[in-house]
């Protein structure tokens, strides 16, 4: 068998997986494949740098539901995907790693471009196939759920004739298979004063869950990535104010089960729920196979969730919600520059389009403050593994597939993610990415109430946009909001200047409020 063999028969098996985008990161090594792809039915896009590329991938994998391959030469690059593939593995997708590599006799000579690539990314991937050209058995075992990694290893000459003169390889052969998911017995569950916590969902699974919220009269605190966030019809059921209401009833006894809907929750109180309330019962319904705890917890898959029988023998006086929200209006009227208050007017703005919150203090934010009803809105964030690594390049991938879509997330963030805006080569969609920009970390300020815990900057993002030929708008004051319905740019940076002295009384007034 010679290289384009083996690549055929790599082929043949990405097809069998539903794969239809690649993404490429070209090198010497990997030539072989990236020359066979000129004439596949696959739809390839490239980038230079492989860690943008992994989470762009990851992005698309969210949105279109089916398995994303990325392919990198040898060496090193393939370490760059490593954070992809754990976001990935945390967030049950399947991102297919496909890295291209020296011949297997090279392996511990320290010879160039020749590390141990197989077994580099660790337990997050679901398994690892090491073929080359004497390889005579071509079959995968697949969850469709988890991340896998191929490694090729290429003989010399790389490429040995001119595709042309190459005849087809029989690849009948190659085999996928798809893991069956192991039989279960639902059993019978009826829950006693559950508060539920509804986070993030898939599209189609917001309305089944909506109905049961409402049919079983749940009260609940929904999180903006739920897509159920002041929902109309479930308005009368939904703790509003803060996740500080959802401890109160904790604290006070009335409730002492959870019940978890959908991913893992962001907000503060779920880890509350291994210290302070450890002996409060969770019982989650997911389609992640991860309980989000360390304490024990019962799982059980998002489809069970209609068997399900709900008592409730108190009430929840939801009236104090409402009277907590007020003085949160007031508050956000009051100090219009503070962090807080940029996040609910541009929640205002934004309302039904497609929006991407990029890491802890926005996601947070947004559930406390965006008021804009979530009917029918695409909403995403990366919450595998929590990191603020690669959300950009996320976002862009999600955002292919809208027209216009908004992303937002912290001046650290988009420091860590500056390669990204070259992935977006022509603009066909409309992409606003918003960068909160208050100096560094200050979600660890307020966390933690000290600043040795903050990662200070004084960086501008004029010159990242300008870097890479994005249009840029500056947010530093009440009338600069007035901007945002009159861009028309296809890409632009908005950065959001806040006022950190309003900031901090915010936040000291609202202390006072939910105390």
């Amino acid at each position: 068998m010679k290289n384009r063999d083996l690549v055929l028969q790599l082929f043949q098996i990405l097809q069998k997986m539903n794969i239809y985008d690649v993404i490429v990161c070209a090198g010497a090594r990997n030539l072989p494949i990236v020359l066979a792809l000129e004439n596949s039915n696959f739809k390839v896009s490239s980038y230079f740098e492989e860690r943008s590329a992994g989470f762009f991938a990851v992005g698309k994998v969210k949105v279109t539901d089916r398995p994303v391959a990325v392919i990198t030469t040898s060496g090193t690059a393939v370490a760059e995907l490593l954070p992809a593939v754990i976001e990935a593995h945390y967030q049950s997708l399947p991102l297919i790693v496909i890295s291209a590599d020296r011949p297997k006799g090279y392996r511990g000579t320290g010879s160039p471009q020749s590390i141990e690539q197989v077994g580099l990314l660790s337990s997050y991937v679901e398994c690892v196939y090491d073929w080359d050209i004497h390889t005579t058995e071509f079959t995968v075992d697949y969850s469709g759920q988890k991340p896998i990694h191929f490694n090729i290893c290429f003989d010399e000459p790389l490429i040995e004739h001119q595709l042309s003169e190459y005849p087809m390889v029989d690849t009948s052969g190659t085999k996928v298979h798809l893991k069956p998911k192991s039989d279960f017995v639902f059993p019978q569950l009826a829950i006693q004063n559950p508060v539920a916590i509804i986070s993030e969902l898939k599209f189609a699974d917001r309305n089944f869950v909506s109905e049961f919220l409402i049919e079983n009269n749940i009260v609940h605190y929904a999180e903006f990535l739920s897509g159920l966030k002041n929902r109309k019809e479930l308005m009368h059921l939904q703790i509003q104010s803060s996740e500080y209401f959802v401890k109160s009833i904790f604290s006070k006894n009335k409730s002492a089960t959870v019940l978890r809907i959908g991913g893992i929750p962001t907000l503060r109180f779920w880890r509350d729920l291994e210290s302070e309330f450890k002996d409060a019962s969770v019982i989650s319904f997911s389609n992640t196979t991860f309980s989000g705890l360390f304490k024990s917890s019962q799982l059980y898959s998002l489809q069970h969730l209609n068997k399900v029988k709900v008592k409730y023998d108190i009430q929840f006086e939801l009236a104090q919600d409402l009277y907590t929200q007020e003085k949160k209006y007031k508050l956000l009227s009051e100090f219009k520059m503070s962090e807080p208050s940029i996040i609910s007017e541009l929640s205002n703005h934004v309302q039904q389009k497609a929006t991407y919150l990029g890491n802890s203090l926005p996601i947070r934010m947004w559930d406390s403050f965006s008021f804009a009803s979530q009917a029918g809105q695409p909403v995403y964030a990366n919450r595998g593994a929590n990191g603020i690594d690669g959300q950009v390049s996320t976002y862009l991938g999600w955002a292919e597939h809208q027209n216009e879509s908004w992303c937002v997330v912290g001046d650290l963030t988009a420091l860590y993610d500056l390669a990204s805006l070259g992935l977006v080569k022509a603009a066909v969609n409309k992409y606003r990415i918003c960068v909160m920009n208050n100096s560094g970390g200050q979600i660890f300020n307020r966390l933690f109430g000290n600043e040795k815990y903050l990662n200070a900057q004084n960086v501008q993002f004029k010159s990242w946009a300008e870097m890479w030929a994005w249009d840029y708008l500056k947010i530093s004051e009440p009338a600069d909001f007035i901007k945002l319905s009159q861009i028309q740019s296809d890409k632009i940076i908005i950065e959001f200047i806040p006022d950190h002295l309003q900031t901090k009384l915010f936040w000291q007034k609202w202390d006072l409020c939910i105390q």
